[in-house]
């Protein structure tokens, strides 16, 4: 073991690479990633001359292959590809995986989710990491840090052993809101994540981005020095690595400040100052993550059960909650659809083993060659439907261009898929065994409606309040007016105010199923076109296209699940992901960074439903494939006043309001600084602006804390097929 004094502070760049963006184009200059190869020259032209001075820094890459790796690349800017593969060649860098499609890899399938990893390392098309590099490391750094639990078991059977993503003090995030405060010594050391609910680990190694350097007066020297004495007034103080992670095209690696000012923050001034200014600490030192972990064990064991993503809110917001969102994961879903079906029939008349539904190689080897290569095309189109740049960060609404790139290749994968399913059938497949059939029904419900528009479901235990629709626009909530019923349908109108002549009008209609005791509604909701108005032009220009800033939230029909009920009541919320594993994850963690409520909480991925629970007593909310369907569908709010909290939910809405701070936060400037330049933190409430919502929804109550078994299933038929089994 090293003396107190000789324990070192490893540091490490770690640059992220995707040239296929959702605020930019496919064009070679400003507009598209021409910024890219700009900037990841200078970052090159900068390891090079540290060089020359003596100075080597070892750094780390990923790369989305299908789109940059494979295409944009080297055909744009092979210079800069055969530079790093240099570096790696050498020892100096190493390659981390991202994944093939840059995907959205919590919405995967399992079959889908083991595919864009396989392809990550050796792909068809030749753009994997092994095909291009010497080497590559067995080190993840997801999309958008995006992980569910079921990840983990997934990952090590592709022999990927270590998980990165973010703990940092700013609102781009990974799991730093969801744990108690790290020491410094787990903060910047591997830990073992667990599972929880099925046993599985895997290793996970905490990064941070240019936010956390902001925390500390903008200066990495001053970070380093604070971490050096919290380093050394450990009982037992052991190494450190801190593993510096950004996007390779952020102008923070080539300086937001003129050389001038380089002196006074030489951190914001691009890498090679930020390197110069702490590569004269004796005890720092430059290494590559894999080589710190070999030598390294894990400084602690930690669980968190949310589905993660760095987006607003620490949360799927930036993904799932755009109007558009909704539109292009609907034709995922219609897609996915033919899909599931042609296999069920490969894999019936075949006789394969059920498991083979996850894995592609194993049922797609049976069909003919023309057939195989075929299922093969279909898959990779989809899988390129699934970049998270199809979907955000973009806010509040996509670039022009990429929503209609996105639509193309949709409507590629669904036409694939039903011509997969037309061949498959007229095979002569025999038809897959008997669905089942799940025996659910609740306890008596009873319906209530009130003259605001809003109804409460009633059971003899408890009561939850579904609202009419209302809107947050011009800095005031609007609530619906002129509500007329009629049986079990509901309409009326909401106004925007003196200033706009144009009203949102909706229609809802309301039924028990006697059979089941589950509420059914039926829910349209047309939002007006407003007035362009307080949208950045810089920022449009590059989406083309503009949009109305004065939208900040919109809730079609909010459902309050738990009203005003002690703090010591901790709600669960229950989740299943889209390999069918189910997980929780209690709403407990507002204090761990101080917060006084959580605005928008969405760190569940919805196939088919969620639940949400008391302990004693339990709601679940289903969604209908038969309109609308969103991948992460119902976002949450925690309101907390006066030791007490409701609990509300927002199926195909939108939340907004105050970011979370975070136990990590030192001085909260990194937090402030996000604040004001993060151009993701902004609602999604514009993209519904002339836009018509048409969803279904199924409601169901239950005893308990785990939604039973049964009901899962009736949720699952309900949103496969818009039917009650």
């Amino acid at each position: 073991m090293k003396p107190r004094d000789e324990r070192t502070i490893y540091f490490c760049p770690r640059f992220h690479v995707n040239f296929y963006h959702s605020y930019r184009g496919d064009t070679a200059d400003e507009q598209g990633f021409g910024k890219d190869i700009r900037i990841i020259r200078q970052i090159l032209d900068d390891l090079e001359k540290l060089e020359t001075e003596g100075i080597s820094v070892h750094c780390a890459w990923d790369f989305d292959n299908v789109f940059s790796l494979g295409h944009i690349i080297p055909r744009h800017a092979p210079d800069i590809l055969n530079r790093i593969k240099d570096r790696v060649a050498t020892g100096r860098d190493e390659i981390h995986l991202m994944s093939w499609n840059n995907g959205l890899l919590s919405a995967h399938t399992p079959e889908e989710f083991k595919l864009a990893v396989e392809w990550a390392l050796k792909a068809p098309d030749g753009s994997g990491n092994i095909d291009v590099f010497s080497a590559c490391t067995s080190i993840v750094r997801p999309q958008e840090c995006m992980v569910t639990p079921s990840h983990l078991k997934l990952y090590k059977q592709l022999g990927i052993e270590t998980l990165s993503v973010y703990y940092s003090a700013i609102p781009f995030n990974g799991f730093g809101s969801f744990v108690p405060k790290l020491g410094i010594a787990e903060r910047y050391n591997p830990l073992l994540l667990v599972d929880g609910e099925r046993g599985e680990s895997m290793r996970l190694l905490p990064a941070i981005n240019q936010g956390d350097l902001a925390e500390y007066g903008l200066s990495a020297r001053r970070m380093l020095k604070r971490i050096r004495r919290k380093q050394l007034s450990l009982a037992k103080p052991t190494d450190l690595i801190v593993l510096l992670d950004m996007d390779a095209d952020d102008t923070f690696w080539e300086g937001f400040l003129l050389p001038p000012l380089s002196v006074a923050a030489p951190s914001f001034a691009g890498l090679y100052h930020l390197v110069k200014s702490i590569a004269g600490l004796g005890y720092v030192s430059f290494i590559k993550p894999s080589e710190y972990l070999a030598n390294h064990e894990n400084a602690g064991t930690i669980t968190f059960a949310q589905d993660l993503a760095d987006g607003a809110f620490d949360g799927f917001a930036s993904w799932a909650e755009k109007y558009e969102n909704h539109v292009l994961w609907t034709m995922v879903t219609q897609g996915r659809t033919y899909w599931d079906a042609a296999k069920s029939w490969v894999i019936a008349s075949n006789h394969l083993d059920p498991s083979s539904q996850d894995d592609f190689h194993q049922w797609s080897a049976v069909l003919p060659q023309a057939l195989q290569k075929l299922a093969m095309q279909t898959m990779r189109t989809r899988l390129q439907v699934l970049s998270t740049t199809h979907f955000g960060l973009s806010a509040p609404v996509m670039n022009v261009h990429r929503l209609q790139a996105a639509t193309l290749l949709a409507e590629d994968a669904i036409t694939q898929a039903r011509i997969l399913l037309e061949h498959v059938m007229g095979a002569g497949a025999s038809v897959p065994g008997d669905i089942e059939i799940p025996h659910w029904k609740s306890n008596p419900l009873h319906l209530e409606p009130s003259v605001d528009g809003a109804l409460t479901l009633q059971t003899h235990y408890v009561r939850h309040v579904i609202k009419a629709p209302w809107v947050m626009y011009d800095k005031l909530v609007h609530r619906s007016t002129s509500i007329a019923f009629n049986a079990s349908i509901a309409q009326g109108t909401i106004s925007l105010g003196a200033g706009e002549s144009a009203s949102v009008h909706w229609r809802r209609t309301a039924r028990i199923d006697e059979r089941l005791q589950v509420l059914c509604l039926d829910c349209l909701v047309e939002y007006p076109s407003t007035k362009e108005h307080g949208y950045d032009n810089v920022k449009a220009q590059r989406l083309g296209r503009t949009w109305d800033e004065r939208w900040k939230q919109v809730a079609p029909c909010e459902i309050i699940a738990f009203e005003t009920i002690p703090l010591t009541t901790t709600i669960t919320v229950w989740k299943e992901d889209f390999g069918g594993a189910v997980s929780s994850y209690p709403l407990d963690y507002y204090a761990y960074g101080g917060n006084k409520g959580l605005c928008s909480i969405n760190n569940h991925v919805t196939p088919s439903w969620i639940a949400l629970s008391d302990g004693s007593s339990g709601l679940l909310i289903a969604q209908s494939h038969k309109h609308l369907h969103g991948f992460a569908f119902c976002p949450l709010r925690q309101t907390i006043t006066d030791g007490k909290q409701t609990i509300t939910a927002n199926p195909f809405g939108t939340y907004w309001g105050e970011q979370y701070t975070y136990p990590a936060r030192t001085t909260g400037w990194g937090r402030t600084a996000a604040l004001l330049t993060a151009e993701h933190l902004h609602s999604s409430a514009p993209s519904y602006a002339g836009e018509q919502v048409h969803f279904s929804l199924l409601l169901a109550t239950y005893q308990g804390s785990r939604p039973p078994k049964e009901l899962c299933l009736t949720a699952r038929v309900f949103s496969e097929t818009g039917e009650l089994p």
